[in-house]
């Protein structure tokens, strides 16, 4: 048995007429599967292994017939890994930014939603309404255009219309 496979707890075994016994060891104990549920183990055994190793174990940088290529001192060049994880930049004292919002943040939301409000209150009656069932109530073109006993098409070109205005409003 290579040393690879030492730590790994699926086994295929070769029987004397040349047939395969397949084995996973669960809680110590050997459970003899078939081979698509071994295949299907094993499979997912070497993915967890290289989510866990692979992306993360120091690689070497290697010339195009393979040979490790060497820096000034001999040593061999590594590549930085593919994956950090949060714990290992959190160990090397990495800061990060807060997610949390600044008081800047929270006035420029109230100016946002003041400025909001104000061009709302600039839209007609009928326009008006129609933003509030949309956005607030949320309801689809369909569902308000039966309501207020309109076309489906024409409360779509009301709100494309009403949109433009009210973006217009909001730029200015």
């Amino acid at each position: 048995m290579q040393n690879w496979q030492k730590d790994r707890n699926y086994r295929k075994y070769e029987n004397a007429d040349g047939s395969f016994r397949f084995v996973i060891t669960v809680d110590g104990e050997d459970v003899e599967v078939g081979e698509e549920l071994y295949k299907e183990y094993a499979a997912s055994g070497r993915k967890m292994e290289y989510m866990e190793l692979d992306l993360k174990r120091d690689r070497i940088l290697k010339d195009a017939k393979g040979k490790a290529v060497m820096d000034g001192d001999g040593l061999p060049v590594v590549l930085p890994e593919r994956e950090v994880s949060l714990d290992k930049l959190v160990d090397e004292d990495w800061e990060f930014p807060s997610s949390a919002p600044t008081p800047e943040d929270g006035v420029l939301h109230n100016i946002e939603i003041e400025a909001l409000r104000r061009c709302l209150d600039l839209l007609e009656a009928d326009e008006r309404a129609l933003i509030h069932a949309l956005f607030f109530d949320g309801l689809t073109i369909r569902e308000y255009a039966a309501i207020t006993g309109k076309t489906k098409s024409s409360v779509d070109r009301l709100k494309t219309k009403t949109l433009g205005k009210l973006k217009s409003l909001l730029t200015n």
